[in-house]
């Protein structure tokens, strides 16, 4: 029975072992069984911290009546997105198909040979509207199999097919080709991304998720095209200013939720997943960066707008550096790493219920606020209240404090983090996740740089040390995907987004410690790497190959991730891993004939961002990044100094746009000041002073 889940390393799995369904692992055995019995299979697909997946497990998984159903008419078979990633990327594609929509809980009703024949996301109990209950889908599909057979059969190798070809059309925008040079391409995405800001923040109505990945690229124009410097600053900053100052933020305990589900950023979806807290912490510190700089060179408004963003971000940076260290580090004494997430929901009265650990009711913020309110100014504190839950309360900000508001500010932070601490926390997702561990690894070594945070590179180590002990396969040359309690999973390999995005951390703490062996361990496991580019076509696939079920589903056709999404495509983190790797192997005087073919496949395989940049510039933002990296006119930079006060100016903007930084004390006229030498792959420049020095090699316009 359902006890088959109770040993699984899958937290997501545990939490459905006390059912009476008949659940199975996602593996052979269960579409043999299915095959054998000759039902149908039912695939429930979801993960740990997913609000709607607890709603139906309450509702549907834990009735006995629908525990019978599944049981005699079909194959259950329970599935964790994040540990089997293609499976979760297939069954979506096909529920898309099928539905128009995706989402969490996936439900999936499949041949014994895994084709889809009927899918949907979340299904109540009783019918909602045009919504049928589960129990009637149930029925249906069971009623289907046994009178309509042939034409299940017929609706899903039609739908095989149709994948088939979306995949084949996948593969091919991976070979789009573009005469437009990067920062054309670059001119038409930022054209759009600027027409496409909402007064409010984001790209997009409610639900509001961060586009962090467009973010982090859209900053570039402020410093590098200084023509439109100030119209891209008023469009990043309209974003940003909504995340920072709103719900998305949590503001007592630092980190960020997924999105928020109001039009106006002051209400989140409760859970907090990894990935997002890391590519925001990146986006977080390049902004306090780069909104410092544009400060320093604007009057006015815009240089007081910036200052303060700067400041917001600054903020923002350290309070995700507090959640990763004290809400998602693991406890393991020997391995200590990232784990994937906290639940959406958290225990009050005895209920499970979303947010109840981050919201306060009207009393609780009478008792917290009473005593500090009347010393902070009307128009700063926003208590939202949760549509679900509108006794409960969602605390952000309205504005930016001033500074003189800051210390009372932080006595609430403090006193509501106390009535926090006094209620039982949300689950956390032990599982950690290769490549979500990388993004992070990445991204607190960038923040120990431009933050000058030496915390931030403890951690980062730490998680790395970790990862790479308990995932890496040094005798088969492998990375497994997820590891639980200290136990790795290695027989799931990692896709090509964990070696990436891995690597990628590797070599950007490298660059923080200074410690070889990081670099060592990237081209390791860029090596593996390697073999998930198909030899004939050069596409870069997510997995090296597939189980017969997913070939089935997909006619055979690999599964190509081309499109940022929540995390970065694949082979846009491919591309800029290759990238980073062969550049710094160049900064320091190792050019190779294999680092100048490294930069050349990162090309290659980012150039269809320039075709795409002015039709879906936010879904091709990371390759894009690349495509701006790999053709600037200034790929890396030796400093004649390195700790005054201006060479660390330079060294901060240099690292937000993707260069690498050497010091070089033997510079020509580096008696008279700060010299910078420019290079580009083998060839250096001649230096030039300062910071004006290090701006004019922008002012031309050339690089995006």
């Amino acid at each position: 029975m359902a006890q088959r889940l109770a040993g699984s390393s899958s937290q997501y799995l545990r939490q459905h072992s006390h059912q009476l369904v008949d659940w199975f692992p996602y593996g052979d055995e269960a579409f043999e069984q299915a095959r054998l019995r000759d039902v149908p299979v039912m695939l429930s697909i979801g993960y740990a911290a997913c609000h709607w997946c607890h709603v139906m497990s309450h509702e549907s998984f834990d009735d006995p009546e629908i525990a019978a159903l599944l049981n005699e008419n079909f194959v259950a078979i329970k599935v964790d997105r994040e540990e089997h990633p293609l499976v979760d990327d297939t069954y979506m594609l096909a529920t898309q198909a099928l539905t128009g929509a995706g989402g969490w809980p996936m439900t999936i009703f499949a041949l014994p040979d895994g084709r889809t024949v009927h899918a949907g996301t979340y299904y109540p109990k009783e019918p909602r509207g045009k919504t049928p209950s589960f129990r009637q889908v149930l029925d249906a599909v069971h009623e289907a199999w046994e009178t309509k057979r042939e034409s299940l059969e017929e609706q899903a190798q039609m739908l095989a097919g149709h994948l088939a070809e979306l995949g084949s059309r996948q593969s091919s925008l991976l070979s789009l080709q573009s005469q437009e040079p990067a920062d054309k391409a670059f001119g038409a995405a930022l054209d759009r991304w600027i027409a496409g800001t909402k007064p409010e923040g984001g790209f997009t109505p409610a639900p509001k998720f961060p586009p962090t990945w467009a973010l982090k690229t859209l900053w570039r124009a402020v410093i590098t095209t200084p023509d439109r410097a100030e119209e891209a600053f008023t469009a990043a900053a309209t974003h940003l200013e909504a995340m920072f100052l709103g719900g998305l933020q949590d503001h007592v305990e630092g980190g960020f939720a997924r999105y928020c589900v109001d039009e106006n950023w002051s209400v989140p979806h409760f859970e907090k997943m990894l990935y997002d807290n890391a590519g925001l912490l990146s986006l977080a510190a390049r902004t306090s960066v780069l909104a410092a700089e544009f400060a320093s060179t604007s009057e006015g408004e815009a240089a007081q707008r910036a200052q303060t963003l700067a400041g917001l971000a600054r903020r923002s940076a350290e309070g995700i550096i507090d959640f990763l260290n004290e809400e998602l580090l693991t406890s393991s004494s020997a391995a200590p790493a990232f784990a994937a997430s906290l639940d959406a929901d958290s225990s009050r009265d005895g209920k499970q219920i979303e947010g109840a650990y981050y919201t306060f009711n009207r009393e609780e913020m009478a008792l917290v606020s009473d005593p500090l309110i009347h010393r902070l100014p009307k128009g700063l504190l926003r208590f939202a209240p949760v549509a679900e839950d509108p006794q409960n309360f969602c605390f952000s900000l309205l504005r930016a404090p001033e500074p003189s508001e800051l210390g009372v500010l932080q006595e609430l932070r403090e006193a509501m983090r106390a009535l926090r601490r006094s209620r039982i926390m949300p689950v956390r997702d032990e599982k950690v996740i290769a490549g979500w561990n990388g993004l992070a690894i990445e991204a607190l070594a960038e923040a120990a740089l431009l933050l000058d945070q030496p915390r931030a590179l403890e951690l980062a180590e730490k998680a790395a040390n970790s990862v790479w002990q308990m995932q890496w396969d040094e005798r088969a040359g492998r990375l497994a995907r997820v590891s639980f309690s200290n136990r790795a999973e290695h027989g799931n390999e990692g896709t090509l987004q964990d070696y990436a995005a891995l690597a990628l951390g590797f070599l950007a703490l490298g660059q923080a410690s200074g410690q070889k062996q990081w670099a060592a361990r990237a081209s390791q496991l860029l090596g593996r790497a390697a073999d998930f580019v198909d030899p004939e076509t050069g596409v870069p696939r997510d997995a090296v190959g597939a189980d017969a079920r997913i070939a089935a589903q997909r006619g055979n056709i690999a599964a190509v991730t081309v499109l940022d999404d929540a995390l970065p495509a694949s082979g846009a983190l491919y591309a800029k891993a290759l990238a980073m790797q062969a550049l710094q192997s160049m900064a320091a005087g190792e050019y190779s004939e294999a680092d100048a073919a490294a930069l050349d496949s990162a090309r290659v395989v980012s150039a269809h961002a320039l075709a795409l940049a002015s039709d879906a510039p936010t879904q091709v933002a990371t390759a894009l990044e690349v495509q701006c990296i790999v053709s600037s006119p200034v790929q890396y930079l030796a400093l004649s100094q390195w700790d005054s006060a201006e060479a660390k100016r330079v060294r901060s903007v240099a690292l937000s746009l993707g260069m690498i930084v050497r010091h070089d004390p033997s510079l020509p006229g580096a008696e008279n000041g700060l010299k910078i030498q420019p290079c580009r792959e083998e060839l250096c420049q001649m230096p030039v002073a300062g910071m004006d020095g290090f701006f004019s090699l922008f002012a031309s316009g050339k690089d995006a």
